[in-house]
């Protein structure tokens, strides 16, 4: 693999898919201001060396690099500063499993890396079921990733081009010697520095508060995206909150956001992707709940035929009107599949009425028309 060219054609990618670039802002005539902004009251900003006013402020800052308080921490780098290396690092460790841990460490993997991750809870990928977890986990690492949960990271030692991470694990403590460090645990609301107390705007280490229509305390400052306290740190979600705030502040339409629906991807190889409620949040809301697993190696002809037959698809309904609460996969186009199963939650589709609508044949999206197909077990048909 040429390494360099894959990065560079990545960035290249990404400058040609920004929308709207700057350019096209002036254009429609923003005005744009490259500094760092600061409020001075709930309707004052001091951005550089310019004072503005407006009689609506919306922040949208995101959230700021991981740097969680693990001495040697200087050691380590982002996953922006990772894209970076001329050349993937023969050993690397990354502390934390979430969705960027667990992306960037089957990326490094899959390139030839040895990859050590280190997450403080029991499990990787806390935003998935647990038995979806332990499944991804296991895949983990059947491809070569050393696994190690429950694990608490101590230091961060520099001894010449080595770094040697020391960490505390439940069976005693243990050490690595890598040639890099990625962190990819602790970030945190970008809230720092924006004067927010100054405005008298309501926040804390979880983010700026706001109400349904994603306006904060102060009537004239709305905040959007991964600064907002509770919003899921997803980009689609960041966007879908920056325009429905920016309608809300002009028209006055207080428009509530939604976000029960929302499909994600996490970008292992192969992906993973959810939509709706986990099988642990719809017995927590109080659901009697029905589950169907099924394998892409026991349905899928078009998974055999590309040669990616690994995966699942977990199905989540109500039992006792079948209606679809949330899905779970592990396998090739996972995304498009939950996408699908999105459209249906939309719809509130039952179980069954969702089975009876024609697939393509072949095509991977027909395992999860094997998901959904009524089951013995079920206690009724669902109509």
């Amino acid at each position: 693999m040429d390494w360099q060219q894959a990065v560079q054609r990545a960035q290249q990618i990404v400058h040609r898919c920004a929308d709207p670039k700057p350019e096209q802002l002036t254009a429609h005539g923003a005005h744009l201001v490259f500094a760092q902004a600061q409020l001075l009251d709930p309707n004052t900003v001091r951005a550089g060396d310019e004072t503005l006013t407006a009689d609506n402020i919306l922040i949208a800052t995101g959230r700021r690099p991981p740097r969680p308080p693990i001495p040697g921490i200087e050691h380590a780098v982002t996953h922006i500063e990772a894209l970076r290396w001329e050349q993937p690092p023969r050993r690397l460790a990354v502390i934390g499993g979430g969705v960027i841990g667990m992306e960037f460490a089957y990326m490094f993997r899959r390139v030839g890396s040895e990859v050590t991750v280190f997450e403080t809870l029991d499990n990787i990928l806390y935003m998935l079921d647990d038995d979806v977890r332990s499944e991804i986990a296991d895949h983990a690492i059947g491809v070569g990733i050393g696994l190690h949960t429950a694990t608490r990271v101590l230091d961060i030692e520099r001894h010449g081009t080595e770094l040697h991470v020391r960490a505390q694990t439940p069976t005693g403590p243990m050490e690595v010697t890598v040639d890099e460090v990625l962190v990819a645990a602790g970030q945190a609301p970008a809230v720092d520095g924006l004067g927010l107390e100054a405005a008298g705007v309501v926040f804390d280490r979880h983010g700026i508060d706001t109400d349904a229509t994603l306006r904060t305390n102060v009537a004239s400052v709305w905040a959007a995206g991964d600064v907002r306290k509770g919003a899921p740190a997803l980009s689609q979600v960041a966007s879908h909150e920056g325009a429905l705030a920016a309608r809300n502040a002009l028209t006055g339409a207080a428009q509530k956001v939604s976000e029960e629906i929302v499909p994600f991807l996490i970008g292992l190889t192969p992906p993973a992707a959810a939509v709706g409620l986990t099988q642990t949040q719809a017995q927590a809301a109080g659901y009697t709940i029905g589950v169907h697993h099924q394998r892409y190696a026991d349905v899928c002809p078009a998974a055999h035929v590309d040669g990616e037959p690994e995966g699942f698809v977990k199905v989540i309904f109500e039992s006792t009107t079948g209606r679809l609460l949330g899905a779970q996969a592990f396998g090739a186009r996972s995304p498009e599949l939950m996408q699908q199963f999105a459209f249906a939650l939309h719809a509130t589709m039952t179980i069954s009425q969702a089975a009876e609508s024609l697939f393509v044949f072949p095509g991977i999206s027909e395992v999860l028309w094997y998901a959904l197909r009524p089951r013995p077990d079920d206690q009724h048909p669902h109509t």
